[in-house]
């Protein structure tokens, strides 16, 4: 894979990345970083890429990594202050981003990578290294978790 290749694939995946650092990080800077990271190390490691086609499930697995690595950080930091998140207006993607952030770090994963980023179960299942009945089982669980959490937001 060349230079340019490696740039158009990356420069056509940014939004994605960045989503599913949002469903990782809270801070914007944080998603960002993880994001920059991310991409460093993978042109770092580009030659350990066995087939192009599957670059953005590689790109994504290091991303997902790099996320869980700067949650270990955070954890070791104790936070000064709490800052409200800026931009965010309508009440339903707030009530939607707040039952996300509600979910365990397993299946908002999967959640955000498949309904938001179109990921298939099989991909899935590659990308996070579980069987594909995980998978489903968590999907089916962050359903059933999600309805009770925006029931309990619309009464």
């Amino acid at each position: 894979m060349t230079r340019e290749d490696f740039e158009e694939r990356v420069l056509g995946a940014r939004e994605k990345l960045y989503r599913v650092a949002r469903s990782y990080l809270q801070g914007e800077q944080d998603c960002l970083d993880a994001v920059s990271e991310s991409v460093l190390r993978a042109w770092q490691k580009l030659s350990t890429l066995r087939r192009e086609e599957y670059f953005d499930t590689w790109l994504m697995r290091i991303l997902i990594r790099e996320c869980v690595n700067m949650q270990r950080r955070q954890r070791r930091v104790t936070p000064v202050a709490s800052l409200p998140e800026q931009g965010e207006s309508d009440a339903d993607t707030v009530a939607l981003r707040d039952a996300l952030d509600a979910l365990p770090q397993k299946l908002r994963t999967v959640t955000v990578l498949y309904y938001m980023e179109g990921y298939g179960v099989r991909e899935l299942a590659r990308m996070l290294r579980v069987p594909k009945g995980t998978v489903t089982s968590r999907l089916h669980m962050a359903r059933g978790r999600l309805r009770e959490l925006l029931k309990e937001e619309i009464e």
